[in-house]
């Protein structure tokens, strides 16, 4: 028996691209399938041991002989020849009980199954505790056991593994060689396992050691028939680590010249893998792309591939489409202003009798037609959305700007003043949406991002305080009012609604508004506490608070405004009526070689946060093979000591048998020269 480690097989890196130049994932070609080696192993008692291992990958019932065999074989007895054997290889080996335990345990499982290959076999499908699989597992490897061993349903340890969501053990047995493609008899490989049970973790390792071309075929379709998986699944899902995988597979450099080969035909695909090119495509799908753009994850949008294919489309199409709404956007803002302030000015609205009254009616014009414009756009985005059309913020503001305007006219011609309030609240929503168009700049778009991170979350959190505060204030100062008799003192306080009035005045101008000198004492306590709760206290935290969120945001603006731009792009592909509808068919690239990827996105700056996730991610990928190490590391620890302590103990021994001949050879040599002396003594006497 050999306790010698096997050299542990170096973990791919899961990213394709470094800080200078991308590399290959793949430190080798994939290997088709019809060529993968496996070996079809028997039961080495019955036939109905194959049927117990060939069921589904989750609890498994069998015959009653069989699980006797595998009781048998998994919890020995701890009987007397047990622990000879375990006393044996503790000498024999100079390892310690636990170890010894270990292989005595490992020997039998061996013995029972036939091979070292069954053995792991058995291990992985019959023992639900993993951290004990991961022994036995590790100690099988290290003798030579196959990792890629399969029963007679071409089941393999991996698949197992997978069932019963032991990642260690997969990681193990990968970084040992075995083939993440092997499928069994039901044409299912441990990724389709990964897949149907949602394990992110696992499917995501899975992926990251199969090469790329064999992800893109398994995600693709040939056109006649769907994908074996689907992307819009993994988006359902939320399977990010395994998104994030797949999209590390859609870029391949090409040796020997070094340029890089971006594939984006998965990310333009519909929910069967077809392409916007091959027959039977399905317009009405949404891409991958527009589903990473929708969801708004940063981690996603921010991947190079996703980012190389929002930067193509931009260029070729949504900027230009983009430019064009922000100008007419503009133009219509110019044209209510402008005949908002004339009509507010004349005597009668109704009147066009000189040519500034002829101007106002011409921007009344172009007002109103593009608001009809902008509600039959925001009516056919509800057609196609439905529900998920209220989760845009800014659909709230479109369709009510424009449904007031129009709303104005019928007011403007029965004469009623209401017209009035009803184009204050549409110019008001007119002129916020100008915020939807802030990205067609990079430092209007950032700008627009941190105002809207703060708004939607100091100030809510900061009004909330507030009005605590403003309630408790308004009641306790109306109550201290009336009981001293001062509520009509002032006019300001003569209600409640007034007080809380002038509360908000006092936040507001950060001041007092009232001579409180002139309050009984009760009262003008409580407006001194008030006033400085308010102008010492929640201003000032307020101040804080902009200040520490202004930098937080400011960093991470770029990969706001990058979820921006590519949900502009999703926009035009999605809500074009008849401009642009055909924009994913005609501009469509199933792939695109790039020189210098790193130069192609330089003017797309990386945050240094992309790079720190990109190096937590791929620490926490290796943090298995670390577990699995540092438990090796353990074991050959305790051995040595062992070993140690026994070459210890037989040189204690050497040492003492030294001297009992030593201390024989004295006594022999002085009885010798006691008798050699005697003789001496009796011959001269003669």
């Amino acid at each position: 028996m050999s306790f010698e480690v096997q050299p542990r097989v170096l973990r791919r890196q899961r990213r394709a691209a470094s800080e200078h130049e991308y590399k290959s994932r793949q430190g080798r070609p994939s290997r088709p399938l019809s060529y993968i080696p496996m070996k079809v192993f028997n039961s080495p008692d019955a036939s109905s041991s194959v049927t117990n291992l060939n069921e589904p990958y989750g609890r498994r019932q069998s015959a009653s002989s069989m699980q006797s065999l595998a009781i048998e074989m998994i919890e020995p007895n701890l009987d007397d020849s047990f622990h000879k054997e375990v006393a044996e290889k503790t000498q024999m080996y100079f390892v310690g009980k636990k170890e010894a335990e270990i292989e005595v345990r490992i020997d039998r499982i061996v013995k029972k199954a036939g091979s070292k290959d069954k053995a792991l076999l058995y291990v992985v499908s019959k023992i639900d505790d993993e951290n004990e699989v991961q022994i036995l597992v590790n100690t099988l490897l290290n003798r030579g056991a196959n990792p890629s061993a399969s029963n007679a349903n071409l089941t393999t340890a991996l698949h197992f593994a997978v069932g019963k969501n032991f990642r260690g053990v997969c990681n193990k047995l990968l970084e040992h060689g075995a083939y993440p493609n092997a499928r069994d008899r039901n044409k299912e490989m441990p990724y389709t396992v990964a897949y149907k049970k949602e394990n992110d973790t696992i499917a995501s390792m899975l992926i990251s050691y199969m090469s790329n071309s064999e992800v893109r075929r398994l995600y693709s379709s040939d056109g006649s028939c769907p994908s074996e998986f689907s992307f819009h699944n993994l988006m359902n899902k939320n399977m990010q680590k395994t998104i994030l995988a797949v999209l590390d597979c859609l870029i391949e450099e090409q040796l020997p010249s070094g340029n890089m080969t971006v594939y984006y035909h998965i990310l333009e695909s519909d929910e069967e893998g077809r392409t916007p090119i091959q027959e039977g495509f399905n317009k009405e799908s949404k891409t991958p792309l527009q589903m990473i753009a929708k969801s708004g994850n940063k981690t996603l949008v921010y991947h190079d591939i996703v980012r190389l294919l929002i930067r193509r489309k931009w260029k070729e199409y949504a900027r230009k489409r983009f430019i064009v709404n922000t100008v007419l956007h503009l133009i219509t803002l110019l044209a209510l202003t402008f005949s908002s302030v004339v009509a507010v000015s004349a005597p009668d609205p109704l009147v066009y009798d000189t040519s500034l009254q002829v101007f106002r009616a011409i921007f009344e014009v172009w007002t109103c037609v593009m608001s009809l414009v902008t509600v039959c756009s925001e009516v056919n985005q509800i057609r196609k959305h439905k529900k998920e059309y209220f989760h845009d913020p800014f659909n709230y503001i479109d369709l009510p700007s424009s449904l007031l305007i129009l709303s104005a006219i019928p007011l403007r011609a029965l004469k009623l003043n209401e017209q009035w309030p009803v184009l204050s609240v549409a110019f008001l929503f007119w002129v916020l949406r100008i915020f939807k168009y802030a990205a067609v700049l990079r430092q209007t778009g950032a700008y627009a991002q941190i105002l809207w991170r703060v708004l939607r979350h100091d100030f809510i959190q900061f009004t909330f305080v507030f009005l605590v505060m403003l309630l408790a204030f308004s009641g306790a100062f109306m109550l201290s009012l009336k009981g001293e008799h001062s509520m009509e003192i002032h006019s300001e306080t003569s209600s409640f609604w007034k007080i809380l009035f002038l509360g908000v005045r006092i936040l507001i101008e950060a001041e007092r508004i009232i001579e409180y000198s002139e309050l009984k004492p009760m009262s003008c306590i409580i407006m001194v506490m008030f006033l400085f709760t308010c102008c010492v206290v929640l201003l000032n935290i307020l101040i804080a608070q902009l200040s520490d969120t202004y930098q937080n945001v400011q960093q991470d603006a770029q990969r706001g405004l990058e979820v921006n731009r590519a949900w502009i792009v999703a926009r035009v592909e999605l809500n074009s009526l008849y401009l642009g509808k055909n924009h994913r068919t005609t501009h469509y690239k199933e792939s695109e070689d790039i020189k210098d990827v790193r130069e192609v996105l330089e003017r797309w700056e990386t945050p240094p946060l992309n790079e720190m996730n990109k190096h937590i991610q791929d620490i926490y990928d290796s943090l298995d093979s670390h577990k699995m190490n540092l438990l090796t590391v353990r074991n050959r620890l305790a051995r040595q000591e062992s070993t140690l302590g026994k070459i210890q103990e037989q040189l204690e021994l050497l040492i003492q048998l030294q001297k009992g001949r030593s201390k024989q050879r004295d006594t022999s040599l002085s009885s010798l020269s006691k008798n050699q002396w005697e003789t001496i003594k009796a011959r001269n006497s003669r």
